[in-house]
């Protein structure tokens, strides 16, 4: 009952574009709507964690952290729960070790198995297939961590190739990504990286179902007809899958599928000129573009819709800015500044609850003078999962982290996070 009431006051958890990161913001939706003539995202709560993280994702109210350190010159992984409404944290889940510099080749998704009531780890693992085996450029290997069992199992690898920008959302115990059904190299044309892209029904959607851990594929709406100039995206919008992409460069499209899975069900929720965002047509601007190839960028990525489904809350990737589209008079108003502090495109949908957190509940505060009092002393018994050996190094070293770029935006934001509520 408190989580379906607390579905009304939907939040977006926030990452913060520093490294390392230690902490995450929660920002209202609702604040957002209400102030529709704001000029700076405000009304935000900054959590401090006292340790190093990566949010992973969100699930009934609970918010599931990738954590790491260094040992004996080794990145050590751990997984760990966090309920931001009751400030509770659950014990470390499952060490893991990564011998590469950066955790650059892996994603992962966090849900709920609705079969046997238990949460779920997804990882998902980009290496280049060396023996070429059915001549495939690259492999995707998936291995899923159950929090019951606290152990990890090999599933089927990902039958298709996942686009770039694509994480995976979360719907009704089924995690959904992008894909398309050929191997691709990507080339550079003026700077841009490109995906050379033969036919519109090259794309799909592949859903794996966190219960069989088995995949689906889902075809996209019949309306979507022609390769767009950039990447489409997916998102979880009103409830339902929803496929948002450009078109000709002059307008935006989202559809809704209003049931899971079923074709038929796909319906056009939004198609909106960039002129009526207050923005030039995307996303070539004065370069030449040639049909079928698509830029691996996603420029606006739709955040919220409204329920009566005439507001809709967008982002630019490229300055964060936030736009609020009001359907009945096709305006729109675009917040002027956004603290260097916020990272909107990879907000992730929260809804307070007052789930527990059960896997070795402690305390954040607690637990961190306790972390402190120990110190990196510690050595693990578990059995070790390496996610990924020297091989990678090659592919890994392209990464590159910025540290000292990283630095300089957190000097320049200290003064925006003096004023912000400490809730860690």
């Amino acid at each position: 009952m408190h989580l379906k009431k607390s579905s009304q006051n939907p939040h977006f958890i926030l990452s913060i574009p520093v490294f390392p990161v230690y902490g995450v913001i929660s920002l209202p939706v609702l604040h957002l709507l209400e102030n529709l003539a704001l000029t700076v995202v405000e009304g935000y709560t900054y959590h401090n964690l006292n340790m190093e993280i990566c949010v992973i994702g969100s699930c009934n109210g609970l918010v599931c952290l990738l954590c790491g350190s260094v040992v004996r010159k080794r990145r050590k992984y751990w997984f760990r729960i966090w309920n931001p409404a009751t400030k509770t944290m659950s014990g470390k889940l499952r060490f893991f070790y990564d011998d590469s510099p950066v955790l650059g080749m892996f994603k992962f998704n966090f849900g709920f198995d609705y079969l046997t009531g238990t949460y779920k780890v997804v990882s998902f693992h980009v290496e280049r297939d060396v023996e070429k085996k059915n001549g495939d450029l690259w492999r995707y290997e998936v291995r899923i961590f159950n929090l019951v069992d606290n152990c990890w199992r090999d599933i089927q690898n990902f039958p298709l190739v996942p686009l770039s920008w694509n994480d995976g959302v979360l719907l009704s115990g089924n995690v959904n990504w992008l894909a398309l059904r050929e191997d691709f190299v990507s080339i550079r044309v003026g700077g841009t990286l490109k995906i050379p892209i033969s036919h519109v029904d090259r794309f799909v959607i592949v859903s794996l179902d966190l219960s069989t851990e088995t995949y689906k594929e889902f075809l996209l709406p019949s309306g979507f007809d022609e390769v767009p100039r950039v990447e489409p995206s997916l998102r979880i919008l009103m409830d339902c899958l929803c496929f948002s992409h450009d078109f000709k460069g002059t307008e935006l499209i989202i559809w809704q599928m209003k049931e899971i899975g079923v074709q038929e069900s796909w319906s056009q929720l939004f198609r909106i000129e960039y002129v009526n965002l207050q923005m030039h047509n995307i996303p070539n601007y004065n370069e030449l573009y040639f049909v079928g190839l698509m830029e691996c960028d996603t420029p606006l990525l739709p955040m919220y819709v409204s329920k009566n489904g005439d507001t809709l809350i967008l982002t630019k990737v490229a300055d964060g800015r936030v736009i609020i589209y009001d359907r009945r008079d096709k305006s729109a108003e675009i917040t002027i500044r956004v603290p260097k502090t916020i990272c909107l495109f990879s907000a992730i949908d929260y809804v307070e609850s007052l789930v527990s957190t059960p896997w070795k509940s402690e305390d954040i505060e607690a637990e961190a003078e306790a972390d402190a009092d120990a110190g990196e002393e510690e050595e693990e018994e578990d059995e070790e999962w390496y996610l990924s050996s020297s091989e990678d190094e090659d592919q890994l070293s392209d990464i590159d982290l910025e540290v000292d770029e990283w630095d300089d935006i957190l000097s320049e934001d200290e003064d925006e996070l003096s004023d912000i509520d400490l809730a860690g």
